[in-house]
């Protein structure tokens, strides 16, 4: 008699096409989650991270990486079929660097820190937000049985990796990373469907397992939940980084007002012209005209800028992530925030709401002046992106 082939094993001796079927609901699944939307991809397809921005992103994402193999290994050790542990056993292998430990992938990652973002790897210290989702993603593949880790890495972690990663190399490029330094992702993009595919084979080996896809899908679930977090924690604990320093003087009761600032730095006449204004635009179909001038104040929160417009003029219509209050110093007309008008003349004060959309107008004979006072010093920092492709007209 000839014995009954093992199921598993023939169904991880080759590629599943027989269930493909039955994985398309979850591939679809993971394609439309919301992990997709997190704020750090977002800020990679818009561009609007810098360089030093990234040395905080990876260098926190490095925890996650140098620990990859352990995930494998922590999956490995619940497997009950050997044969499914020698296919795992090659992408540890591969990913080990081969017959080249040199080539190893955290290898390649930390010289990607090094060389592409010049991160000194003895200096990090991780976020307790990393530690966390470090901490999660382990017990997922160690702790827990065989089929919901290999749906966890499978379909929640190997199989977003060439689309994860083309995103990340979108936002490097974007912050001016050389191409020569982001080995490791283009590694990731090229040969991680192999990896996938193997873990597939796996995942799919339990296929005859009561409520097989129910707990697939929630088990993917939670892999795309806990990176989305983890990314969007990211983000959170970037922005708070940049204002830190506000916060720690705060705290401190440390003074701005040093020996080195003069009078001159804490006096200012809104009358005075700058023989440089800091922004100026002239539009005549769009009957703009007006300069910008900054007071040379010592503050890190509140920004004092003049506004000047030429009689039966206005401004450029824009919006900004800092809150303003505007005091007209002469000229009369209108201000226009959002979709109200509020008629000015000398004495009057006009409050902007943050990302309100708005616009002065000079109605009078006189050139209209405003000291215009913002929290930009504090909300530029915070912003991530651009901020002056925000607040001011596109200039063909």
């Amino acid at each position: 008699m000839h014995a009954e082939p093992d199921p598993q094993v023939a169904a991880a001796a080759t590629p599943c096409q027989a269930v493909d079927a039955r994985l398309q609901p979850l591939l679809a699944f993971e394609s439309a989650h919301s992990f997709w939307n997190n704020s750090l991809f977002a800020a990679c397809r818009a561009g609007t991270l810098t360089k030093a921005d990234f040395q905080f992103v990876f260098a926190q994402y490095y925890l996650y990486s140098k620990n990859f193999t352990r995930y494998l290994s922590g999956l490995m050790a619940n497997l009950d079929d050997d044969l499914l542990r020698s296919r795992l056993s090659q992408n540890l292998w591969e990913e080990g660097g081969g017959a080249a430990p040199e080539k190893r992938h955290a290898q390649i990652f930390r010289n990607f820190l090094r060389g592409g973002l010049g991160i000194d790897i003895a200096a990090i210290e991780f976020a307790s937000c990393t530690k966390l989702f470090v901490d999660q993603f382990l017990a997922n593949c160690i702790q827990r049985d065989a089929q919901h880790a290999s749906a966890f890495l499978s379909l929640g972690t190997e199989g977003i990796v060439a689309r994860m990663y083309s995103i990340l190399v979108e936002g490097l490029r974007k912050a001016g990373v050389a191409e020569e330094h982001l080995e490791f992702f283009h590694i990731h993009i090229a040969c991680d469907d192999d990896h996938a595919a193997t873990l597939h084979d796996i995942l799919c080996s339990f296929r005859e397992k009561p409520e097989w896809e129910r707990m697939c899908r929630k088990a993917l679930d939670l892999s795309l939940c806990l990176r989305r977090d983890f990314f969007d924690a990211l983000m959170n604990e970037l922005a708070r980084r940049r204002i830190d320093g506000h916060l720690q003087r705060i705290q401190a009761k440390q003074s701005l007002l040093t020996k080195d600032i003069d009078e001159a730095r804490l006096r200012f006449l809104p009358a005075q012209r700058s023989a440089a204004p800091m922004y100026a635009n002239k539009v005549e179909a769009m009957n703009i005209d007006f300069t910008v001038d900054r007071a040379p104040f010592p503050a890190e929160v509140i920004d004092a800028r003049v506004v000047r417009i030429p009689p039966h003029k206005n401004n450029e219509r824009h919006k900004h992530a800092h809150e303003t209050v505007f005091y007209f110093v002469s000229g009369t007309g209108r201000v226009m925030v959002d979709d109200r008008w509020i008629a000015v003349e000398p004495g009057a004060c006009v409050f902007v709401p943050r990302w309100a959309v708005h616009q002065s107008q000079n109605q009078g004979d006189t050139e209209m002046v405003i000291l215009a006072i913002t929290d930009f010093y504090l909300t530029g920092k915070a912003f991530l992106g651009d901020y002056e492709s925000t607040a001011r007209m596109k200039r063909s």
